[in-house]
C-alpha cells in the first residue's frame, strides 16, 4: 500500500493494516511485518553500495507502522526488538514530559514512515517520521552500523518517582566538585543569597536567611509560563507561591515549616530532586526574593547567586511552573538489547545537549538566559534523561557525550560556560564576540513584563563589566550603554533585525532607538559579521541619562568616576549596570551623508529583483543612468543606487504602519518629533546615514528632540555593501546626537 493510500485510511481502518505480526529472524530476534519494510530499505541500500561504494542519497519512503500506538503495542506485546528501538528513538527526541505524552494523542495517530539515508563516508541512518497529510508531527533517527556497539546500560524502571539512576548523577556531581577547577575558577564570592529555602523531611521546607558562611545550595531555572495561554487558576497558583512580606520581612508562614505541596509542581519536584541528591538548600526566585524586595538590586546580583551555587537545575522537562518536572520515563520501559537486521546493527542516538538547551520551553524565556550563562555547573533535566554540563565535562545519563574534559584548551562555543570562561581569561575581543552572541540569543525570547527587558540581563552585564575591571581599583574606560558597550560601540551599534518588526510593539519608551533593547520582544537579530571600525567614527560622550535615581545631565564628572571606582568591587559593576540602563542620548562622530540622492526615483522592488534558483541579486538594466531607490514592503529591506554606481542595501528595523500618518510640519518646515519608529511611505528621501565601519552604516531619521540640535533616531542599518565601498568618500565628518 502506498503512503498516500495509507494516509487516506481512517483510524478504524488502520487496525486492518496489521504490521505487528512477528516471527523470529535469522538472529533469533522477534521481527514484525513492519520490520520487513525496513529490510526492504536495507536491501535498497545494499544495491546502491554495490554500484557505488561512495553513494550518497536517500531511499524512497516506506510505511513500517500505521501509527505510534501500533508501534507501542508491537514493542510491548509482540516484543519486536526493532520496534523497541524505534519507539525509544521517538521518545528520546521529546524534551518535555508533555511532548512524550503527545505521541499517544488520538489526533497524532498517523503512519510512521521510514527512509534510509546513505552518506558518502559509508555511514547510514534510518530516518523516521510520523506524518499527517499536512505536516510532519514527529521525527527521529536510528543509527546503522556494520559493527556492534556497546549496549546502553538500563535506566531504573518503575512507576512514579525519580526513575533515574541518581547514583550515577551523584558521582558526576561529586567528581566535578572534587576533581575539577570549576569552583575555584568561577565562584564569584563567599556570600550566600539573602534568602534560601531549607529542605526539611516529609515534604516540608522553611525560608531561612542565607548563613554567614558558604553553604552548598542548588538554584532552580524554570519557566513560569505565559499567563495568556494558561488557565487563570494556574497563573494564580504560580503568583501565590511568592513570599509575601510584612514590614520588609517575609511573613511568618514562610519562616516556619510549611508543606511543599503548596507550591507549583515544578518547584515541588525540584525540591525532591535536590534532596535526593543530598543537598539541603535550594534557591527559587519566586520564593527567595520576597515581594517588596528591591527587584532591581536583586536582579543585578544574579551573577553572584548563580555563580556561587553548587549547580543550577534547569527544568527542561516542563513548559510552565505548574507542570511536573518528573515524568514517567517512557523511553526506558523496555530493556536495552542489541538489535540486528540484514547484517546491520541498530543503535539509538543521543540528542545533542545544544538541542536540549535551545529547544526546551525554558529557553524561550528571557530570564533563563543569564541563569544558564552565569552558572559554572548546570544540570538539564529533560523528560527522558538528564544532562550535566560544567566547564570541564559534559555527561548525558547512561553515557558520556562527545564533549570530553577540556585538557586546558579553550572551551568550544557550544559550551554553556563559555561566557564565564572568557570573563575569567579576560580575552577582550572574544568577550565582545560573546556579548553579541548573548544579544542574538536574548532578543527572540519572551517576557511577561516588557519593562524587565534590562533586568533580565543585568547579571550578565555586571559580570561582563567586572571581567574588564578585574585589576582592582584601576580606572577603566568601559561603560554600559543601554545594552551596548562603549569600548566597541561602533560594532555594537551594527546590529540588525532578520526581518522588519511591528512598529506598534516598539519598546522605545524603555530604551533609545539605537539600542536593540528598544525592539519588540521575540525579534530575531543578527550581530555577528566581519567588522572593521571606520577610522572616522568616534564615540564622544553620554549626553543624557533619564532616571529617577540618577540625576546626571551630562557625562560623568571625575568625582563621580572616583566614587564608582573606589566602591566595593562586587558592587561596582552593579552601579555601572544601573546607570547604563538609563542612558538615553549619546553623541558620536563619523562621516555623514544622504542615503538616497535628492533626485532619486522610486521603483518597485519587483522591477529590480533578480532570481536564478536560490541565487538572489538585482537587475538594473532598465535604469542604467538613473538615481533610484526601492523598498521591500514585506521584510523592510531598502535599496539605494546612484547612476552608474553600485547599490547599497539596508535593513529597516520596522515595517511602515498600514495606516500611514505623516508628521505635521512645524512653522519652519521641519517635522515634529517622530510619532513612529518606522520610516513612513514617502519619507525615504529623508534617510541619512552614519558610517560605523568599512562596510557598515546606521540609517537615521531626523529626531528634532527638544534641546538636542542635530539629533537623530535610528531606523535601520546597512551591512556588507561590497558593491559600493566608496559610498562615504569625500563626505563630511559630523558630530550628531543619537536618541
Amino acid at each position: 500500500m502506498s503512503l498516500t493510500q495509507t494516509m487516506m485510511l481512517s483510524p478504524q481502518q488502520w487496525s486492518l493494516n496489521d504490521f505487528s505480526r512477528t516471527r523470529p529472524n535469522e538472529y533469533c530476534q522477534r521481527q514484525c511485518r513492519g520490520c520487513r519494510e525496513i529490510c526492504e530499505l536495507l536491501r535498497w541500500g545494499e544495491v546502491q553500495r554495490r554500484r557505488d561504494s561512495a553513494y550518497q542519497g536517500s531511499s524512497p519512503s516506506r510505511i513500517m507502522h500505521s501509527n505510534y500506538l501500533e508501534l507501542d503495542l508491537c514493542a510491548g506485546v509482540s516484543g519486536c526488538d526493532t520496534c523497541r528501538i524505534i519507539r525509544r528513538a521517538f521518545l528520546l527526541e521529546q524534551i518535555t514530559g508533555g511532548d512524550a505524552e503527545r505521541l499517544e494523542y488520538p489526533t497524532n495517530q498517523w503512519p510512521i514512515c521510514a527512509v534510509l539515508r546513505l552518506a558518502s563516508s559509508g555511514d547510514s541512518q534510518l530516518l523516521l517520521a510520523i506524518k499527517s497529510p499536512h505536516a510532519t508531527l514527529f521525527s527521529a533517527a536510528v543509527q546503522l552500523s556494520d559493527e556492534p556497539r556497546p549496549v546502553l546500560r538500563d535506566a531504573t524502571r518503575g512507576g512514579a518517582g525519580l526513575r533515574s539512576d541518581l547514583g550515577e548523577l551523584c558521582r558526576v556531581i561529586h567528581d566535578c566538585h572534587n576533581n575539577h577547577e570549576c569552583s575555584s575558577r568561577y565562584r564569584w564570592s563567599r556570600r550566600n543569597p539573602t534568602w534560601l529555602l531549607k529542605i526539611l523531611p516529609d515534604h516540608h521546607a522553611q525560608l531561612t536567611e542565607g548563613p554567614a558562611t558558604p553553604v552548598d545550595y542548588v538554584v532552580l531555572s524554570y519557566s513560569w509560563g505565559d499567563p495568556a495561554t494558561m488557565p487563570a487558576a494556574e497563573w494564580a497558583k504560580i503568583k501565590s507561591a511568592g513570599t509575601k512580606t510584612i514590614n520588609g520581612r517575609p511573613v511568618p508562614e514562610r519562616l516556619r515549616r510549611f508543606s511543599t505541596w503548596e507550591l507549583p509542581e515544578t518547584m515541588q519536584d525540584a525540591i525532591a530532586v535536590t534532596a535526593a541528591l543530598g543537598f539541603s538548600y535550594i534557591w527559587i526566585d519566586n520564593i527567595c526574593i520576597p515581594k517588596g524586595t528591591n527587584w532591581d538590586t536583586e536582579a543585578a546580583r544574579m551573577h553572584e547567586v548563580y555563580g556561587n551555587a553548587a549547580f543550577t537545575l534547569v527544568a527542561s522537562s516542563s513548559s510552565k511552573a505548574t507542570d511536573n518536572l518528573l515524568h514517567d520515563r517512557l523511553a526506558w520501559t523496555h530493556r536495552n538489547k542489541a538489535c540486528k537486521l540484514r547484517g546491520m546493527w541498530l543503535q539509538n542516538t543521543q540528542m545533542p545537549l545544544d538541542q536540549v538547551r535551545l529547544q526546551s520551553p525554558v529557553s524561550q524565556r528571557a530570564w533563563t538566559l543569564q541563569e544558564e550563562r552565569l552558572s559554572p555547573r548546570t544540570l538539564y533535566w529533560s523528560g527522558q534523561r538528564w544532562y550535566w554540563s560544567c566547564a570541564e565535562r559534559q555527561v548525558v545519563e547512561l553515557g558520556d557525550m562527545e564533549c570530553q574534559p577540556s585538557t586546558g584548551e579553550s572551551i568550544t562555543r557550544s559550551c554553556p560556560q563559555r561566557f564565564l570562561e572568557l570573563c575569567r581569561t579576560g580575552d577582550e575581543h572574544q568577550l565582545h564576540d560573546e556579548w553579541l552572541d548573548i544579544v542574538e540569543a536574548y532578543t527572540p525570547r519572551d517576557l511577561v513584563a516588557a519593562k524587565d527587558r534590562f533586568l533580565a540581563i543585568a547579571g550578565l552585564a555586571v559580570r561582563f563589566y567586572n571581567a574588564k575591571a578585574d585589576n582592582g581599583g584601576a580606572m577603566i574606560t568601559e561603560e554600559y550603554l543601554a545594552g551596548l558597550w562603549k569600548d566597541n560601540f561602533a560594532r555594537h551599534l551594527a546590529w540588525s533585525v532578520e526581518s522588519a518588526a511591528n512598529a506598534g510593539q516598539s519598546l522605545q519608551h524603555i530604551a533609545p532607538s539605537w539600542s536593540w533593547m528598544s525592539l519588540p520582544l521575540q525579534v530575531n537579530t543578527r550581530t555577528k559579521h566581519a567588522f572593521k571600525q571606520s577610522e572616522h567614527f568616534q564615540f564622544v560622550s553620554v549626553v543624557h541619562i533619564d532616571t529617577p535615581h540618577h540625576h546626571h545631565t551630562g557625562s560623568p564628572t571625575d568625582t563621580d568616576s572616583e566614587k564608582v571606582m573606589v566602591a566595593n568591587f562586587v558592587n561596582r559593576g552593579q552601579a555601572v549596570e544601573e546607570r547604563g540602563r538609563d542612558v538615553k542620548v549619546v553623541q558620536v562622530q563619523g562621516r555623514f551623508r544622504r542615503f538616497i540622492a535628492g533626485n532619486g526615483r522610486e521603483v518597485s522592488w519587483r522591477s529590480i529583483e533578480w532570481k536564478r534558483g536560490s541565487r538572489l541579486s538585482f537587475d538594473f538594466g532598465a535604469f542604467p543612468d538613473e538615481h533610484i531607490y526601492a523598498r521591500n514592503k514585506a521584510d523592510g529591506r531598502i535599496m539605494s543606487r546612484d547612476a552608474h554606481s553600485g547599490e547599497v542595501v539596508g535593513q529597516l528595523d520596522y515595517l511602515a504602519p498600514s495606516d500611514d500618518h505623516h508628521p505635521v510640519p512645524l512653522d519652519d518646515g521641519r517635522p515634529k518629533t517622530r510619532p513612529t519608529p518606522a520610516v513612513l511611505d514617502g519619507e525615504e528621501k529623508a534617510l541619512v546615514c552614519l558610517e560605523l565601519g568599512e562596510s557598515a552604516m546606521l540609517l537615521l531619521m531626523p529626531s528634532r528632540k527638544p534641546g538636542y540640535p542635530d539629533s537623530y533616531t535610528r531606523v535601520g542599518v546597512a551591512i556588507g555593501y561590497g558593491n559600493r565601498k566608496g559610498f562615504f568618500y569625500g563626505c563630511e565628518t559630523r558630530r550628531v546626537y543619537l536618541c
